[in-house]
């Protein structure tokens, strides 16, 4: 298991931070949503005789309950702590300012028994700066009464309101037994503290402290930050925070339905896409990374070409155009010399980690900037783009086999199997389809005579090539990498094998025709219009995957049968994406169940997780995912438009 899940983000764009149910900041990214990662820890505590003679951390679960919830449709997150022994509780109000990075925690201590109270709150990080923790130095500046974590030319600086009671640089603490620091101003360290002395606190009354996070590129530039913040103060940036939600929800599709659960999650859908997305370049992360150590992660802190075409997708159809044509210039400043996209890469453009090719990123791409440019008219963005969506295309064409004149081997959709795969096929066949009619909106008749002739040969070729007429359904992939063992073993089944051999001479083995039932091959119809979704065919396989990867425990589709990552759980985005299908077709009834079980197997908070638990049905590995919220958008939209919720 992980070691936590995101409970909570907040940000603005550049800076996000993520928390958990205890209201513990885990992670805080900048400059990026994605990179760098600079906390090791951080956390609060309290330290008054009511709770013993020991500092008692908030997110302490032992010794307090909390709840936690985001203010109203805002992406200000409140924790409520109340002491299980004591009559005292504390609610810390956290978000991120809307146009200073600046991270704003504000905890106010409320002693609700009959007498009086004394009370100090202690504040301490660990900052590994740059997700480093070498060089990390901590400075305690007295004429400012800030203290500054800083490694290179990044700094933090770390102040309240009211001033400081003690501090210290350097060092771990657990416990207060006195409630005063030691008073060093300066450590080659991560590790600093501060405390606030909130002296005596009367019956029923409220003291309260805001902690600010201010990050600079320098010294003077995060000094001016948290400067800025203890004048500007708490209630203008909480009423800031507040009026800019209202207003950009406002901007948008306004959903109706007498379940106001739906409008609720499909604001809370919108604000998770919207903070996911770097504010400075358009690109857009999968999730927040949760614990780039794990395992088993492979890292969601990433921009994925195809999620982002989907996110960005259905928030063209939420109302946010301007959303969509950042993430496809993003796209166009991101693409390589090639003219495709490669798996991952980090929202300024650099390359990710990676693992292999993935086709249908490209293909995806072409479809998005297509649908994008019906919808909007928007022709001063198809000039702009018009030397990507050129080069892209010639990159798909130059991507089919001359054995075959399908798409050559690609890793898959999920990333596992190399090989000839349906649903990228697709996607290709889409991005080609796409470009074409670009290009005749751009006067290039004789491009999109080459594209638009390409993508219908291609088209009838891909419908036959995966269709198995035994089976009476299409079959994910075609010829498939396997070790060699799986291969002698096939090939002594009388199954199509083939050894091909590089010019390195390094020998791999393949087989043919993959059925296993996958929820990929929802594609085909769903969006990339490879075949139409009433046709007998794509209905046939719609069924067996239904009836394959239905979970019959928790409800909800799977991704492919076997499947074995994290669980093999249930996933949200294919129950949604099912859900899609089913609306086209005119399963109204379906579509809107799909819609309701995914409010069924929110976060308490309304946050969509990639999966669910398939045992207990609570919510399952990274959360939030943007593509589940993505699909939870668009087929929200669709019922809304078809007056059916």
């Amino acid at each position: 298991m992980k070691p936590f899940l995101n409970t909570a983000i907040i940000g603005n764009g550049r800076m996000l931070a993520t928390l958990d149910s205890a209201g513990q900041l885990h992670r805080l990214f900048w400059p990026g949503i994605d990179f760098a990662q600079n906390i090791n820890s951080s956390w609060a505590a309290i330290y008054s005789p009511v709770l013993g003679d020991e500092a008692v951390r908030l997110d302490d679960t032992d010794k307090w309950n909390h709840k936690q919830q985001y203010a109203s449709d805002s992406c200000i997150l409140r924790t409520e702590a109340a002491a299980y022994n004591a009559d005292i509780q504390i609610d810390t109000f956290d978000f991120v300012a809307v146009d200073r990075d600046i991270l704003v925690r504000r905890f106010e201590v409320k002693n609700c028994s009959a007498d009086q109270m004394t009370a100090v709150l202690l504040y301490y990080n660990s900052f590994h700066i740059d997700e480093s923790s070498l060089f990390n130095t901590v400075i305690f500046d007295n004429e400012t009464d800030v203290m500054l974590h800083y490694r290179r030319d990044k700094w933090f600086a770390v102040g309240g309101s009211p001033a400081v009671s003690s501090y210290q640089c350097g060092g771990y603490y657990q416990e207060l037994p006195s409630g005063r620091l030691n008073g060093n101003d300066n450590a080659m360290s991560p590790e600093g503290c501060q405390t606030w002395d909130l002296e005596v606190i009367e019956p029923g009354e409220v003291k309260r402290v805001t902690v600010f996070f201010a990050a600079g590129r320098n010294r003077a530039e995060a000094l001016e930050n948290l400067l800025y913040a203890r004048g500007y103060g708490w209630d203008k940036f909480l009423q800031e925070t507040e009026a800019f939600w209202e207003t950009y929800f406002r901007k948008g599709y306004q959903l109706d339905s007498s379940d106001k659960e739906i409008p609720r999650l499909f604001k809370r859908s919108v604000m998770v896409c919207k903070l996911l997305m770097n504010r400075d370049t358009g690109g857009i992360i999968a999730a927040p990374e949760f614990d780039e150590k794990f395992s088993r992660c492979g890292g969601y802190g990433y921009c994925w070409g195809r999620d982002g075409v989907y996110i960005a997708h259905a928030m063209l159809k939420a109302g946010y155009p301007e959303y969509a044509r950042d993430f496809y210039r993003w796209a166009a400043r991101s693409q390589e010399t090639s003219g495709g996209w490669p798996q991952r890469q980090y929202t300024d453009g650099s390359l990710a980690p990676v693992w292999g090719s993935q086709i249908d990123e490209t293909g995806t791409i072409l479809w998005g900037i297509y649908q994008y440019c019906k919808e909007t008219w928007d022709m001063e963005l198809l000039e702009e783009l018009w030397p990507t969506i050129s080069k892209a295309a010639g990159f798909l064409l130059d991507s089919l086999s001359p054995d075959n004149q399908l798409p050559s081997l690609t890793f898959d959709l999920w990333e596992e199997r190399f090989g000839e795969h349906a649903y990228s096929s697709a996607a290709v066949y889409a991005g080609l389809k796409g470009a074409g009619l670009l290009a005749k909106a751009f006067h290039e008749p004789e491009l999109a005579a080459e594209w638009l002739e390409t993508a219908k040969t291609l088209q009838q070729k891909i419908i036959e090539y995966f269709w198995d007429e035994e089976l009476k359904r299409f079959i994910r992939s075609g010829w498939v990498r396997v070790d060699y063992a799986v291969y002698l073993k096939r090939k002594q089944a009388g199954v199509p094998v083939k050894e091909v051999t590089n010019s390195k001479g390094y020998t791999h083995y393949l087989v043919f025709g993959d059925s296993v039932p996958d929820a990929s091959l929802l594609g085909l119809a769903v969006p990339f219009g490879l075949i139409s979704p009433d046709d007998g065919r794509m209905k046939k396989t719609v069924d067996n995957l239904v009836e394959a990867l239905t979970n019959t425990n928790t409800g909800g589709i799977g991704r492919y049968f076997g499947d074995c990552y994290a669980g093999g759980n249930p996933w949200v985005l294919i129950t949604l994406w099912a859900g899609l299908y089913e609306g086209i077709v005119g399963q109204w009834d379906k579509a809107l169940a799909r819609l309701k079980w995914t409010l069924d197997h929110q976060t308490n908070l309304g946050l969509l997780p990639e999966q669910v638990d398939c045992e207990t049905g609570e919510p399952a590995w990274v959360v939030p995912l943007a593509w589940s919220h993505a699909m939870f958008i668009s087929l929200a939209v669709m019922l809304s438009d078809a007056q059916k919720l």
